[in-house]
């Protein structure tokens, strides 16, 4: 496996991964389907956007992002993160990889830390962000609505650089 820079000839296995996550419904709010142009969208943002690949490099595992935390100065160096793993490479060491490269890259962008928010029920995901070293700091509970049904989530965050080491 290799994670390197996602490229927009990712876009298209990225959209697929990330749908199949919207389709479960354990890992998002997001109900819409994306397109590649959405993906290279992101691209353009400029913030860490991280793919593992098979050893050919081009067959897509799954991907790790950054999002803007907020639009206050006080939080530029806190950026949200997503993780998401291709059904058939789960279990693969894919996501707790890309959550380590993302944090590396991430501190090397000048973020001090990464946050997210992870359904309770979503087992899988807190025990991945665990093992990459996140910490949960609390539930939210009722954080939004799925297919009508109220969602408690885990907030979760990952210090780094000098905020990590005091």
């Amino acid at each position: 496996m290799n994670i390197r820079p996602a490229r927009a000839a990712d876009a298209e296995q990225v959209a697929a991964i990330y749908n199949h996550g919207i389709d479960e419904r354990q890992a998002t709010f997001e109900t819409r389907a994306r397109r590649p142009a959405e993906i290279e969208g992101w691209l353009e943002e400029g913030r860490p956007f991280l793919v593992a690949t098979e050893d050919d490099h081009t067959t897509v595992l799954g991907f790790a992002r950054v999002s803007p935390y907020s639009v206050r100065q006080a939080y530029a160096g806190v950026a949200e993160h997503a993780v998401y793993v291709a059904p058939d490479a789960r279990g693969r060491g894919v996501g707790v990889q890309l959550l380590n490269a993302l944090a590396t890259a991430s501190e090397q962008a000048g973020y001090y830390k990464l946050t997210s928010r992870v359904f309770t029920t979503n087992t899988a995901s807190l025990a991945l962000h665990r093992k990459a070293g996140f910490t949960e700091v609390g539930i939210q509970r009722r954080h939004g609505r799925l297919d009508g049904d109220w969602k408690d989530t885990m907030l979760v965050e990952r210090l780094l650089g000098d905020a990590a080491r005091q």
